[in-house]
């Protein structure tokens, strides 16, 4: 996921700037990276579903974390 992260960002963390009024799926558009995904989203410490990625809002200040799925057995 780190590939879709504006080149200013060094790491895996870092303060992007999107547009406002966008969904959580709306600033993964805006990234550029898939919108159907299988990563685990959590916004500002609570779990995002996929049946609502598309109805959060993400407004200034939020801390959004993409995780790539977990394997385990």
């Amino acid at each position: 996921l780190k590939r879709y992260l504006p080149d200013s960002i060094e790491g895996n963390t870092g303060d992007i700037e999107v547009p406002d009024g966008l969904s959580i799926l709306g600033v993964l558009e805006h990234l550029g990276a898939p919108t159907d995904g299988n990563y685990l989203i959590i916004i500002n410490g609570d779990a995002v579903p996929p049946s609502t990625r598309g109805d959060v809002m993400v407004n200034d200040g939020d801390a959004l974390s993409l995780m790539p799925p977990l394997k385990g057995g």
